[in-house]
């Protein structure tokens, strides 16, 4: 069977490494291939070169055919190559079927008819439709793309690329950052598709249970370049693999272990009420933390996980009546850099690092705003709970992979001297090495008298960090777990998190 992709010896370098150092490829047509391995080891860069965000420094990426290494994104898109990004891209103020009938309108060549709807045109408003019914969303049509789940807004995305009716279709990490129930529609979804036998699929992804029950073959890069390629069961039994993806041992520590002694609450939330304009989100909110907790805040997408911790860390407001005490001082409605002079320190699920600025240069940000001379966690510190970034201080923010920047993102908060550090998915998108190293992270952190509280839907990796859950559906907090609930098998945990 001819190739339908052939990658030759394709380079890519920045100023400081090289993301990709000679990566041979062949694709034949359908299927679906995975491309796993540790954060930084050129993922992504190579999902770049493929779909044309990047040109390569040397080797050629041949299509169908035909060489389309220096085509442009869009002229990939027009032969046949379409992708999905990390960070869903819709148009959120469009309907569900206007999201679609953007490059539906494109492709037909009437992009520029602005006074005519597109059920104006029966042939595309037919393909929008079929496109919608393709993945499972034909009912949310009319809906503002806004108002769609994390899961819905990836199979939207999904809808959008193959309005472009592509031979291959690239996925870039597909599932991240969601829960168990919409994680399962969509993979089902995706197998639908590949079903098709004139569409490849190749994607990346970090979650083993999706890669392994979705893909029939299985590349795996490091430092750029591919250390082994077969069928699933020969990477399970790849010994290189496993040391240095996979790791050793498990992925994260087990569940059971004794929690460390805690003391008077650090955090007390009493009545919390929050939301955006007219958009109530979260209702009567009231728990607290004490101090050297690790305490997890867990539920499914868009319950009002990421909400609270911008209410707490002053990002934003809290509705009137909402009560606040940090040790014992009420600071509702304090701004942002209040909070932080006062120590809390907060790392949101996209990081936030700046692109332009060394590692090392990151990590200075945060003691500057502060005026801190400085501070107890020193680079040394550091390194010690996140080995990788001991070779990284002087590269850009912008070169380093997810997981190196959430681990940065992290150890800048810590610059600060938080007593009560905040973090928001922090697992989401990592290696399962990655995952063990930063489970073994927040136990180190804990030790030094700093208090977590974290937002996530990894219940495995809440189960290895946490002393107890705090769980919340439709902006309420309507159950608590405790470290042995989180060690068994709790109902109520199944309940809201896995269905």
């Amino acid at each position: 069977m001819s190739a339908v992709l052939e990658v030759r010896g394709l380079r890519k370098s920045f100023d400081d490494f090289t993301a990709v150092a000679g990566i041979d490829l062949a694709l034949p047509e359908g299927g679906i291939t995975a491309v796993i391995g540790p954060n930084g080891a050129g993922k992504t860069t190579f999902i770049n070169l493929l779909s044309g965000k990047l040109v390569p420094d040397e080797g050629r990426v041949v299509f169908a055919g035909a060489d389309v290494t220096r085509l442009p994104p869009s002229a990939r898109v027009r032969v046949g190559m379409a992708r999905t990004f990390q960070i869903t891209n819709v148009f959120p103020l469009l309907s569900v079927e206007e999201n679609v009938a953007v490059p539906v309108l494109a492709r037909a060549g009437l992009a520029l008819e602005p006074r005519r709807r597109v059920d104006a045109f029966d042939d595309a408003h037919a393909q929008v439709r079929r496109l919608l019914e393709t993945v499972g969303l034909a009912a949310r049509a009319s809906d503002a793309a806004g108002a769609l789940s994390h899961g819905d807004r990836r199979l939207l995305e999904i809808a959008m690329a193959l309005a472009s009716e592509p031979r291959l279709l690239l996925l870039d990490e597909p599932t991240a950052g969601m829960g168990a129930a919409e994680r399962d529609r969509v993979l089902a979804q995706v197998r639908a598709l590949a079903a098709r036998s004139s569409l490849t699929i190749l994607l990346v992804e970090h979650d083993m249970e999706v890669v392994f029950g979705l893909a029939a073959r299985i590349v795996v890069l490091h430092q750029g370049r591919v250390i082994a390629d077969g069928a699933p069961q020969q990477i399970r039994d790849d010994r290189r693999v496993r040391e240095i993806y996979l790791g050793d041992a498990d992925v994260v520590p087990p569940p059971g272990e004794a929690a460390a002694q805690t003391g008077a609450p650090l955090l007390e939330v009493r009545h919390l009420d929050a939301g955006y304009g007219l958009a109530h989100v979260l209702h009567d909110v009231s728990f607290t933390v004490a101090r050297g907790e690790i305490v997890a805040l867990l539920g499914r997408n868009g319950v009002g996980k990421t909400t609270a911790l911008r209410s707490l860390s002053g990002l934003n407001a809290p509705w009137r009546g909402s009560a606040i005490e940090l040790a014992g001082r009420p600071v509702a409605g304090e701004p942002p850099e209040r909070l932080a002079a006062l120590g809390v320190s907060y790392v949101p699920d996209d990081r936030r690092i700046f692109a332009d600025l060394s590692a090392a240069e990151n990590l200075r940000v945060a003691m500057l705003a502060l005026r801190h001379e400085r501070t107890r966690w020193t680079r040394e510190r550091i390194e010690k709970i996140f080995p990788p970034l001991a070779t990284l201080w002087d590269r850009k923010g912008r070169h380093l992979s997810g997981g190196e920047q959430k681990m940065l993102a992290i150890a800048r908060a810590l610059t600060t001297d938080p007593s009560l550090l905040l973090l928001d998915e922090p697992s989401e998108g990592l290696s399962p090495l990655i995952v063990r190293i930063l489970a073994d992270a927040l136990a180190h952190i804990r030790s030094e008298g700093v208090t977590v509280l974290l937002a996530d839907q990894n219940l495995m990796f809440a189960r290895a960090v946490a002393d107890r859950a705090l769980v919340m559906e439709r902006g309420r907090l309507v159950h608590v777990a405790s470290r042995a609930d989180l060690a068994g098998n709790d109902p109520a945990l199944q309940r809201l998190l896995a269905v």
